[in-house]
């Protein structure tokens, strides 16, 4: 009896703490980050300056010839990318943070505070985004794949509001956090062969944030099954 208890915990704080509800749906998934709300930055070892750099440069240089271009960042959690991007004096648009965590998106607004009219908050899934179509110049999603319901699902719909020719910028989690959610995450190559399942063109997936690749796309004006990888 007591191995049955042992395992029982043991398989809970598998799947809430290394998991962090992936399996157990959206509604478990957003509980466990009501909690750990006011502490997530510090469990993710969010420091500005690196995420800046690794991010909001980037993602800065890639809209530079966009004027005042709108952001979606969906799963934005407690702002991290706004947070990067905005503090660049290279980006003049503004950003849409969307997430279902409310104490999330309570301490991200908190956090923009600097940055008046250039953020706004909207507590949403991710599988029904509540913007009509193409009406952003570029979609991110980090770090949240795998916690969606279903992946297609989330990716559809970060392409549907996405206008043609705009960047989206998406995460795959890998390593040995990745084996920790099996049936949630994929492989680089399954990664990749998914992105080409829209109409996506010059992809590129490169390494990121160790537990992580990150995948650059644009969307493609034409529809196609499969687009060049013009990165090779």
């Amino acid at each position: 009896m007591l191995w049955l208890v042992a395992l029982g915990l043991a398989l809970l704080y598998w799947e809430l703490i290394l998991a962090e509800g992936a399996h157990l749906g959206p509604r478990v998934v957003t509980w466990t980050y009501d909690v750990v709300a006011r502490r997530y930055d510090r469990i993710k070892n969010f420091d500005l300056e690196t995420e800046a750099g690794l991010l909001g440069l980037p993602l800065a240089e890639a809209l530079v010839e966009v004027e005042q271009p709108r952001l979606l960042d969906v799963a934005a959690g407690t702002g991290r990318t706004a947070r990067a991007l905005l503090r660049q004096a290279a980006f003049d648009g503004t950003i849409v943070n969307l997430d279902l965590s409310g104490p999330m998106l309570t301490l991200g607004r908190r956090e923009c505070a600097g940055w008046p009219g250039r953020a706004a908050w909207v507590r949403g899934p991710a599988d029904r985004l509540p913007f009509p179509p193409e009406a952003f110049e570029a979609v991110t999603c980090l770090e949240a794949l795998e916690f969606f319901p279903d992946a297609r699902t989330a990716l559809a719909e970060c392409l549907r509001v996405l206008r043609p020719g705009g960047l989206l910028v998406v995460t795959n989690r890998i390593g040995l956090e990745a084996w920790l959610m099996p049936g949630k995450t994929f492989s680089r190559r399954a990664f990749e062969r998914l992105l080409r399942e829209y109409p996506l063109a010059d992809l590129r997936v490169q390494p990121w944030q160790m537990d992580y690749d990150l995948a650059w796309a644009v969307k493609s004006p034409v529809v196609s099954r499969q687009q060049p990888d013009r990165f090779g």
